[in-house]
């Protein structure tokens, strides 16, 4: 065993580099944040946003366009007492702005105006109440169409509207009704006979004010609303039984409490929803928004008149051609805009095609529709496809298209093998045909037209101009859902997204425009 004293056998030596045991730390530093500490900022608001910021733009052409016509209804004056009222363009700014970043609610706008930095620009780091905002969307409709207007005028000087071709669709926009809303008539009657009872016994507020609280005066209010709308549910009730023809179609009518007017429409996905039908026609140049309104009818067959007359008061004249799909193409649509003189462009369905789908409808093979029996022009006779004739019955005027009518014998059709594809219904009395003899003028020149390439090249470019607005209103500017109720009011929140629509046309090609030729 080795002494104490004893030498290392073999030291080791020290490696150069080599780092020696570390040193004792303490515990690490590090800058955290204090959220409950007040602090004072300055802010200067104009370098709130970039000078590039679309909120400059609203402001600025809001600035050009007259809003005088919302400050109408305004009762509060200079030198005498009251609270001043918001600045009309300071209003429809917000709007505007509000519906681009895609905000349909007042309540989120007021919200917003605390932290939002291009709200926090147009307010002044000031806050508009919801109630103000909410209240000044839906009761300038005058002032906003002439507004809508204005837009149309300055952008048609700045070159960006002809009306040479216009591009008219319609698109479905969900109500705020919900479909459970929806009654017939024996339970919106008794509905009625419970709201009446209880405004009955709540009284009239304004007889009595003076004794009222604040919420008894709203829960009578709100009553007396309740009950206004069942009447008004009753009266459009009677008004969807007047267009109904059978007994049992007039019976399953079913309106909405809460919001007559809203109809159940389907919409492209498949879904049957309490909707309004958004009718919007595009100049096809810059694709600027030209005409809009809103029909409770989920049909379009009639909608494209009266979208021509909204055109017409908007920009002062009518367009020179109009685009539609088929739900608009019909025989008094072609016959109108010809009237008109307005070059009508659409899909109007194959004669056959019609007549195939007419027959079916009525439980006829279309296999035995009329183009498939054959005139012998000698004779003036049609053969049917088992080989029987039918005469010659008599000439028949329809909507200024004339027809010739044949009649088969009774007895063939009762003992054919095909009666019951050809002839379900009274084989006894023959099947009868009408042939179209000659097409009435109008239609007749717009299937000769349709035939024409230049014309398919016209249709083939609707959807890329029609469709994009509808799009855009409902994905950029979130409207899916209308935010109020009724017609008249879902109207005007229609026409402030169409506004905020042609706003931003004219931020993105008049306003910015030449701030990238400057840097260019």
């Amino acid at each position: 065993m080795a002494s104490a004293n004893q030498e290392p056998l073999l030291a080791m030596p020290e490696q150069p580099g080599q780092p020696g045991p570390a040193p004792a730390r303490g515990e690490v530093k590090l800058r955290t944040v204090d959220r409950t500490q007040t602090t004072m900022a300055v802010i200067y608001v104009e370098e709130l946003i970039p000078a590039d910021h679309k909120a400059r733009a609203i402001w600025e052409l809001v600035g050009r366009l007259d809003v005088s016509r919302f400050g109408e209804p305004l009762r509060t004056t200079k030198g005498l007492a009251g609270r001043p009222a918001w600045d009309p363009r300071l209003l429809v700014s917000l709007w505007v702005y509000a519906y681009s970043e895609g905000i349909s609610s007042a309540r989120e706008i007021e919200r917003q105006m605390e932290w939002e930095p291009g709200l926090q620009w147009l307010g002044g780091l000031t806050t508009v109440s919801h109630h103000t905002l909410s209240d000044f969307r839906v009761e300038h409709e005058v002032a906003l169409t002439e507004l809508f207007t204005q837009l149309l005028g300055l952008l048609e000087h700045e070159g960006l509207l002809s009306l040479e071709r216009v591009m008219h669709d319609g698109t479905k926009i969900r109500a705020q009704a919900g479909v459970d809303t929806f009654r017939r008539e024996k339970t919106l009657r008794e509905h009625l006979d419970r709201a009446r009872q209880v405004v009955e016994q709540m009284g009239d507020p304004r007889a009595e004010d003076g004794g009222r609280s604040r919420k008894e005066a709203a829960q009578a209010r709100a009553a007396r609303e309740r009950k206004e709308r069942v009447e008004h549910a009753l009266e459009q009730l009677q008004a969807l039984r007047a267009d109904k023809t059978g007994e049992k179609e007039k019976q399953a009518v079913r309106v909405s409490e809460t919001e007559p007017e809203a109809r159940i429409m389907k919409h492209g996905h498949g879904a049957l929803l309490p909707s309004y039908n958004a009718q919007i026609s595009t100049d096809a140049g810059e694709k600027v928004i030209v005409g809009v309104h809103l029909s409770d009818c989920s049909s379009d067959a009639q909608s494209l008149m009266p979208a021509l007359a909204v055109v017409a008061q908007n920009a002062g004249r009518q367009p020179e051609q109009v685009v539609v799909d088929g739900g608009f193409t019909n025989r008094d649509n072609i016959v109108a805009c010809a009237a008109h003189q307005v070059d009508l462009i659409g899909s109007l369905p194959d004669p056959a095609e019609r007549s195939a789908a007419a027959m079916k409808a009525v439980g006829i093979d279309p296999a035995f529709a009329p183009q498939h029996f054959v005139r012998d022009e000698a004779s003036d006779t049609l053969w049917c496809p088992a080989g029987r004739t039918l005469e010659f019955l008599r000439r028949n005027h329809k909507r200024e298209n004339r027809y010739r009518q044949y009649r088969a014998q009774g007895a063939d059709c009762g003992a054919c093998a095909h009666q019951p594809q050809c002839c379900p219904r009274h084989p006894e009395q023959g099947r009868m045909v009408s042939i179209l003899e000659q097409e009435q003028a109008a239609v007749a020149a717009f299937r000769k037209k349709m035939d024409q390439a230049e014309s398919k090249a016209v249709y083939r470019q609707r959807g890329v101009v029609a469709e994009f607005p509808n799009a855009c209103i409902k994905e950029r500017h979130g409207l899916r859902k209308f935010r109020v109720r009724g017609m008249a009011k879902a109207g005007m929140e229609l026409m402030w997204a169409c506004l905020t629509y042609n706003v931003q046309q004219w931020v993105r090609l008049c306003w910015r425009r030449p701030m990238v030729a400057a840097t260019t």
